[in-house]
C-alpha cells in the first residue's frame, strides 16, 4: 500500500467529525483517537465509521480521571471493536524537524456528500511546544475548509512511511478573521495518558504487534558482494516465515513477560519498546530454533530456552566487551551453568571475544556477596559458574559465520544444504 492508503485506512469518522485508528496492545479491542468536542452526542449514539462508511463497534469513551486534563486538552479515546489490520507507525512531535512537513487526513464536513469525503490537506509544522504542534496548512484554508476534520490524524511521511505525531483539533485563533491556513493538533502524549489514566492497554508501536513486521531487519549481513548470500537470505527470510505461521508470540506479549530483564546497562523504561531490540530478538529465536531444529518458537520453546541461552541488549554503542561485569552478572541470574549470553548492540563492526581474553580478570572483580566487604574472595564453585558462560555479540556472529564465509555461502546448493551450513558455523559458537 502507498503511503496515502494507509493514511486512508486509518482514517474515521466520529460523529461531525474525524478519528484516526491505532492498536492497543490487546487483542480485545483498538483505539480511536479524537478530539474531545466531537463527541457531543451521547455514547449511546457515538457512531464511528470506517474510510469504506461501515460502522465501527463502539465499546466505550476514554476520558481522563483528571478533570483538569479534560479541561485543558481537546482529546478523547474511543475503544472499537479489534482491528487486526491496523499497523499504524508513531513519531513524536517534540523529534520532529524544524518545518517538517505534514498531513491532515479526515472528513470535512462540506465534503460528506460527496463520492470522495475524505481529503488530506498538506502543509509544515510552524512550532511545537510542549507536544501541542502548530501546523500551517498550504493555501490557507479558511475554517469551513476544515470543520469536519477535527478529530484527524496529522502525519509526517519519511521514507514513503507515514508516521502519526498527533491529532487536529482546532484552528490556531480564536479570533474568525484570524482562523486561516493554521491550525493545532496534540502530540500522542495526551491521548497515552488517558489511557494509562483509565488502566487500559497502551497504544502498540505496529512492529511491537507481530515479529512479520520486523521480516525486512533481520539478518542485515555486511557482505562485499549481496549477490553471494541472496539464496542464505531468501532461506533465512522463509524459516522465519515459518515460525511466525507456527506461532511466536508477539513482541508486546514477549515484552511484558521479560520487562527490562532483556536489557543491560544504564536504560530508561521506553528502550525495552527499542524497534533493534526485537529485530534482535527475532533473529535470535531464528538462530536457536535452527541450532535445535526446532518448527515452531512458541512459549513452550521459549520457556525451556531461557535457562540455555539468553540475549541482552544495550543501545549503547561503545565496545561490547567493556560491559563483561554486567553481562556476566546478568547470566548468572538468568542461565544455568554453560549457558550462551549473545549481546546485542548498535556497536559498528562488533567482534567475539578477543583471542587470548581473559575472563577470570573481569570474575575476581565482582562482588559477590553484598556486605561481605570489598576484597571477599569469590569461592571456586561462583568461579567455575561464571567461566563456564559463552559470552558472544550478534554482530560479532555474523560476521564470523557469514560474512567470512560468503563464498562457502555462494558455493553451497540453496535450501537445506546452507541452513545445514549456517547451524555448523554458529554451532561453533553456540552451546
Amino acid at each position: 500500500m502507498t503511503a496515502s492508503e494507509l493514511m486512508a485506512s486509518y482514517c474515521v469518522v466520529v460523529n461531525k467529525g474525524s478519528g484516526v485508528l491505532v492498536n492497543a496492545m490487546s487483542q480485545d479491542y483498538s483505539y480511536v483517537l479524537t478530539a474531545r468536542h466531537v463527541l457531543t452526542e451521547a455514547d449511546a449514539k457515538l457512531v464511528v465509521t470506517d474510510f469504506q462508511g461501515r460502522e465501527l463497534k463502539v465499546l466505550s469513551v476514554l476520558n481522563h480521571t483528571d478533570q483538569s486534563h479534560s479541561d485543558t486538552y481537546d482529546c478523547a479515546v474511543i475503544q472499537v471493536e479489534y482491528i487486526p489490520t491496523v499497523a499504524q507507525q508513531a513519531f513524536p512531535a517534540s523529534s520532529l524537524p524544524d518545518m517538517a512537513p505534514l498531513k491532515l487526513v479526515g472528513f470535512p464536513g462540506t465534503e460528506r456528500g460527496s463520492t470522495d469525503p475524505m481529503k488530506v490537506q498538506d502543509g509544515h509544522m510552524t512550532s511545537v511546544r510542549d507536544h501541542l504542534i502548530v501546523f500551517t496548512v498550504s493555501g490557507t484554508p479558511g475554517k469551513d475548509a476544515i470543520d469536519g476534520m477535527s478529530g484527524g490524524g496529522i502525519y509526517h511521511v519519511a521514507n514513503e512511511r507515514p508516521y502519526l505525531v498527533g491529532v487536529e483539533f482546532g484552528m490556531d485563533s480564536i479570533n474568525k478573521h484570524q482562523q486561516y491556513g493554521r491550525v493545532q493538533c496534540q502530540g500522542l502524549v495526551r491521548f497515552e495518558e488517558i489511557i494509562e489514566a483509565n488502566n487500559k492497554a497502551p497504544i502498540i508501536p505496529a512492529y511491537l504487534e507481530c515479529f512479520s513486521r520486523l521480516r525486512e531487519q533481520i539478518f542485515s549481513f555486511n557482505v562485499i558482494n549481496k549477490n553471494t548470500i541472496i539464496s542464505l537470505k531468501t532461506e533465512l527470510l522463509n524459516f522465519a516465515d515459518s515460525l511466525v505461521a507456527q506461532g511466536i508470540p508477539p513482541p508486546y506479549e514477549l515484552m511484558t513477560k521479560y520487562k527490562d530483564d532483556l536489557i543491560i546497562g544504564p536504560f530508561q523504561p521506553a528502550d525495552i519498546k527499542d524497534k533493534m531490540l526485537w529485530v534482535a530478538y527475532f533473529e535470535f529465536l531464528i538462530i536457536c530454533a535452527i541450532l535445535d531444529n526446532v518448527s515452531a518458537t512458541d512459549y513452550r520453546y521459549i520457556k525451556e530456552l531461557e535457562r540455555r541461552r539468553r540475549i541482552l541488549y544495550t543501545n549503547d554503542g561503545s565496545n561490547w566487551v567493556g560491559k563483561l561485569d554486567i553481562i556476566l552478572k546478568a547470566a548468572r541470574k538468568f542461565l544455568d551453568k554453560e549457558g550462551t549470553v549473545i549481546v546485542a548492540s548498535p556497536e559498528q563492526g562488533a567482534d567475539l571475544l578477543p583471542d587470548g581474553f581473559e575472563v577470570e580478570r573481569v570474575i575476581q572483580n565482582i562482588a559477590l556477596v553484598p556486605g561481605a566487604g570489598p576484597l571477599a574472595p569469590i569461592d571456586q564453585v561462583e568461579r567455575a559458574m561464571y567461566k563456564s558462560f559463552v559470552l558472544t555479540h550478534l554482530e560479532g556472529l555474523r560476521k564470523q559465520c557469514v560474512v567470512r564465509n560468503e563464498r562457502v555461502f555462494a558455493n553451497t546448493e540453496p535450501g537445506v544444504a546452507q541452513l545445514r551450513a549456517f547451524k555448523e558455523h554458529f554451532n561453533a559458537f553456540i552451546k
